[in-house]
């Protein structure tokens, strides 16, 4: 999109449409850029090679680096462990593969056999994929085997802290006083409440706990006040309550949180490790293959895959909820129809019962006019009209009540389907 002025088409809708490259590379080159947790957390999941090149990149921006202090608290928390859950990981994989392929190999055996191909063809079959399978499974042994780091080996000897100690040193932001702490905790629960980024998908889902992010935007905040210098924030975190997601794409950061720095004067860019990777590559003139852009993105596809299981899971609790408050509302109104139509049973057999006393007090009364109580048939005139109010009352709430008892049998099937439907998606 070409440069914006007041008054355009396009002016004060930026956030519909990714900022173009030459704005993206000038931020790089000139922009603070500020790391989260799991960007720099990522140099323990990846292979030596993509860990070189990624290091290679900070060093070439550490003078304009700049590290939240809770990232930097963040990521000390998290150091081993998440070394362990990759290891692990790893080892789980190559397992499942292992028994696939196995699998495969009995299924493919079990077929030669039922279609009578046990007449010695079948190894001859078998033997190239086996060979096939086998290098696969092998190559696979020796990624798990060939990485290089174990929390039992960091614990004492870490190269990627000594090597960050080096890039980050003075780089670091103070935290906040007690005071102010309680003060952003009340806020990040208030906007977790409200859903204003960001954050407020971890806040929804852990209470105070989940309030690190919100956290690292206000000391992203302060360090915009104090050096008056654009940001550029790197994240792994592709979560709505961070990007601005359309048609599936993340087209850039929220337009609130753009306000927000706008507001202590400076312009705010937010893009995805593998994205800041790939332009840096070509910005700082470092090589960064596509290897690593692709351990990258294969980092956050498996974190997406976690937040969109998390998310339908939410959903289906939500959804399940509302079936049972929709439910509940039901009881309630059956119970009150009902009554209603009790009352409206009682006050018809009093009309019944007046219009009959009336109707032979009016007799008496012609009959005898002087000596029949004229007072007793105006009793009974009002007493009925008494009787046809609570009458026209009680079916005007039967009415009421039974429209309200078809839209909730209407939402309950339609929670109903929703929540068929959700146990239905794949994983």
């Amino acid at each position: 999109m070409s440069k914006y002025h007041s008054g355009s088409f396009t002016s004060g809708y930026e956030q519909f449409w990714r900022k173009p490259t030459g704005e993206v590379d000038n931020a790089i080159k000139s922009s603070v850029i500020v790391l989260d947790t799991n960007a720099v957390l990522n140099l323990y999941r990846m292979k030596p090679s993509a860990r070189s090149e990624y290091l290679t990149v900070l060093t070439k921006i550490a003078s304009r680096t700049w590290i939240p202090k809770r990232v930097a608290d963040e990521f000390h928390d998290n150091r081993l462990s998440s070394v362990a859950s990759h290891v692990s990981s790893l080892k789980k994989k190559s397992e499942a593969v292992s028994m696939a392929a196995d699998e495969f190999r009995s299924s493919l055996r079990d077929f030669y056999k039922l279609h009578s191909l046990a007449d010695g063809r079948a190894n001859d079959h078998l033997k190239p994929l086996n060979s096939e399978i086998a290098r696969i499974t092998e190559t696979i042994e020796k990624e798990v085997k060939g990485f290089d780091l174990t929390p039992e080996g960091l614990i004492s000897n870490d190269p990627i802290l000594e090597r960050l100690a080096i890039l980050f040193d003075g780089r670091v932001g103070d935290d906040f006083s007690p005071e102010t702490m309680e003060e952003i905790k009340e806020e990040a629960l208030r906007r977790g409440k409200e859903k204003i980024p960001p954050g407020y998908i971890d806040i929804q889902r852990k209470g105070e706990e989940g309030i690190g992010d919100y956290v690292i935007w206000r000391q992203m905040l302060e360090k915009a006040k104090s050096s008056g210098e654009n940001i550029l924030f790197v994240s792994t975190d592709t979560k709505e309550d961070w990007a601005r997601i359309q048609c599936g794409l993340s087209v850039g950061p929220r337009p609130e949180l753009v306000r927000e720095m706008r507001e202590v004067g400076v312009s705010y860019h937010q893009l995805p490790l593998a994205a800041f990777l790939s332009r840096a590559a070509r910005v700082l003139s470092v090589r960064v293959s596509q290897d690593t852009l692709d351990q990258v993105n294969a980092r956050v596809s498996q974190e997406d895959r976690r937040r969109q299981v998390y998310m339908r899971n939410r959903r289906a609790l939500e959804l399940a909820e509302r079936l049972v408050s929709t439910e509940e509302n039901l009881g309630r109104m059956r119970s009150a129809l009902k009554e209603a139509e009790n009352s409206q049973v009682v006050a018809e057999e009093r009309m019944r019962l007046l219009r009959s006393s009336l109707e032979q007090a009016r007799s008496e009364r012609s009959v005898n006019p002087e000596g029949a109580d004229h007072r007793a048939v105006e009793n009974l005139m009002i007493d009925l009209d008494v009787a046809q109010f609570e009458y026209q009352k009680a079916l005007t709430e039967i009415n009421g009540l039974r429209r309200f008892i078809d839209d909730q049998v209407a939402r309950q099937e339609h929670h109903r389907k929703q929540l068929s439907e959700s146990d239905g998606e794949p994983g």
